[in-house]
């Protein structure tokens, strides 16, 4: 005996078929339809027979025509019968596709649930076609590496173009920070943290610089990391785009090479010394240290050339340059002024003197190829610091006293009478 439902309760259940979302009905074992909301009529009229919702096994054949035997096949007194499943048909004039469940609720009965998912599918198949789309453009970028990285700086995905950029297989990266990519001097620093931060505070950033490959070569790169913001605007991780930019670099530094150097030589060209002399002695210059400068000058060039050709005079040009940049190191830039007359701008005049005498000396110990034979060369030197009179100032003072060393005999070095003091 089937109990009794209170009014209230009969009231609220049919209220609640009506307004469900997804077409509701039971049917017995023998698929007699006992209780079916609007939304299933609406759903199976037009494809039940005739129209008759009495059966669900005719109603539903369209949809499941196996149906009958799948439920009096179902032993459980309860349970999943079909889950979900997709089930594509013609509405009329439109493809439409419809998602059936059916649960065995107690005994022989049953509740069938349809849904109309149509405009869902067609959102999943376009999604699949974008991916599918995004993925074919993203695993076939040469030049470009594309990864993801989470809140905490960790790398959580890799893929091909990473492998092609630089190497990188997913078990070297995967969970490591960008710090992997760094080379050896800056690795271990805040800058990956400092870039994610300005990241997640603009939205995006940029920044060029080296990074390494897994073989420890090095390539230039232009990196962009934009945040993403997940629904409610918090960053859920960062996407990383960086452009192998190498031979840009290489023909950029090339030009800047040849635009500041001298052909012959290899030293810095006068032009480029002027702007080193500005950066140097000017107002805007560095005063933690008081720079000095060396103005050299190979002694009787023009009888070398006279004597023994241009091209043993372009040799000694080179050859003195090399060795004053033995001497040198990083200590200073070593500039070809005019002819055979050079400049040597230092960061630090206290050591000028020493300097310009170890000049001297390793040009002294030179040997030129002559023809079959060879030569030695000298050079004379004047000496200047910085005095407050700016790049003219101690161009002209350095250059009193190489004429000072000049007429004193040459091979020597003079030093002008501001820098006794500090040399």
């Amino acid at each position: 005996m089937t109990p009794a439902v209170e009014p209230n309760a009969l009231e609220a259940m049919t209220e609640f078929l009506y307004l469900a979302p997804v077409g509701l009905m039971t049917f017995a074992l023998d698929g007699r339809i006992r209780l079916a909301n609007p939304l299933v009529a609406q759903l199976l009229i037009p494809l039940a027979p005739g129209g008759d919702l009495s059966d669900a096994y005719t109603a539903l054949a369209p949809l499941v025509p196996d149906l009958a035997r799948r439920v009096r096949g179902f032993a459980a007194t309860s349970g999943i019968i079909i889950d979900h499943e997709r089930c594509p048909i013609a509405m009329g004039a439109r493809q439409a596709v419809l998602s059936v469940t059916v649960h065995r609720i107690h005994g022989g009965m049953n509740l069938g649930m349809l849904e109309d998912v149509s405009r869902q599918v067609e959102q999943d198949r376009q999604l699949f076609e974008d991916r599918q789309r995004f993925q074919a453009i993203f695993d076939n970028v040469r030049d470009y590496a594309i990864f993801t990285v989470d809140p905490q700086g960790k790398i959580d995905e890799w893929n091909q173009t990473l492998l092609r950029f630089g190497g990188w297989r997913a078990e070297d990266v995967l969970g490591r920070t960008l710090d992997i990519f760094l080379p050896a001097e800056v690795r271990g620093t805040a800058a990956p943290d400092t870039l994610l931060a300005n990241a997640r505070q603009a939205g995006s950033v940029e920044i060029e610089g080296w990074r390494i490959r897994r073989d420890g070569s090095r390539l230039w790169t232009n990196t962009v990391v934009t945040a993403l913001p997940d629904v409610s605007g918090a960053v859920r991780g960062f996407v990383v785009v960086s452009r192998d930019m190498t031979q840009r670099k290489r023909i950029e530094d090339e030009l800047r090479r040849l635009a500041t150097t001298d052909p012959l030589t290899g030293a810095f060209n006068r032009r480029h010394g002027q702007t080193l002399l500005a950066d140097t002695f000017g107002d805007d210059g560095d005063r933690r240290r008081q720079p000095g400068l060396l103005m050299l000058d190979i002694d009787h060039f023009k009888a070398i050339n006279d004597r023994h050709g241009h091209e043993t005079g372009d040799t000694a040009l080179r050859a003195a340059v090399e060795a004053c940049r033995a001497v040198l190191g990083d200590a200073g830039s070593v500039v070809r002024w005019g002819g055979e007359e050079f400049l040597i701008i230092l960061p630090d005049a206290t050591e000028a003197a020493a300097t310009a005498e170890r000049l001297r000396a390793a040009v002294g110990d030179l040997r030129i190829a002559a023809g079959e034979d060879s030569i030695g060369i000298t050079v004379s030197i004047g000496v200047a610091a910085d005095h407050g009179d700016g790049p003219h100032g101690v161009v002209r003072r350095a250059d009193a006293a190489l004429y000072s060393a000049k007429r004193g005999g040459r091979n020597r070095v003079v030093i002008a009478p501001d820098v006794t003091a500090v040399v």
